[in-house]
């Protein structure tokens, strides 16, 4: 039987594994204090924020660095009801004017820092017409306003309740249908198969 090389699968956008490391270098800033309690842990957020905004003036980094997945803002709040309570804060408020601050100034697309992501959503023409006739008050693209929009937190009250099971494409890459699977099976088995 062939060996089939498995690799992970990627977006078309990704730079390769070797780039992707030096894209995804980190700032050097401090391990934040973990121990501190609740009520202290906007302001280490802030000292660390700090030293980040000296540190580089791409607002993604910024941002990676502060609010990402493994950012400082994620371990000193790791559940969502401590997350909830920075949300609510003026330490918080004041962490989003500084992302605010850097995007105004950062000229470089968000793709020279880190790999983009793409959404489509569907929506009410009336919803999008809004949003055409607030980005062009704001003079911004549509694009910007709604990733401004993305950067705010959210209440939970302004939230649907989902009915019924979620649909839409599943978010990440996707791998091949199951027609495409079902023709590689059938192929990987008749390469197998001993000549007769």
């Amino acid at each position: 039987m062939a060996q089939t090389e498995t690799t992970d699968l990627r977006y078309a956008s990704d730079p390769d594994p070797e780039q992707a490391e030096q894209i995804a270098s980190r700032l050097n800033i401090d391990t934040p204090n973990c121990d501190l309690p609740l009520e202290q842990r906007g302001q280490e957020v802030l000292r660390l924020a700090q030293a980040a905004f000296a540190q580089t003036g791409a607002w993604v980094v910024f941002y990676r660095e502060m609010l990402g997945t493994d950012g400082i803002v994620r371990q000193l709040y790791p559940s969502s009801e401590e997350m909830r309570y920075f949300e609510a804060s003026s330490d918080f408020a004041e962490l989003q004017e500084m992302v605010a601050a850097m995007r105004s100034q950062d000229a470089s697309k968000g793709d020279a820092t880190e790999p983009e992501r793409m959404i489509t959503i569907r929506l009410p023409k009336s919803l999008h017409d809004s949003l055409r006739i607030e980005s062009e008050e704001m003079n911004l693209s549509i694009n910007k306003l709604c990733i401004s929009k993305l950067l705010q937190r959210i209440e939970s009250r302004f939230i649907p309740i989902q009915q019924g099971r979620r649909r839409g494409r599943r978010p990440g890459p996707q791998g091949p249908r199951k027609k495409d699977v079902a023709t590689l099976e059938t192929h990987v088995a008749t390469e197998s198969s001993p000549l007769q």
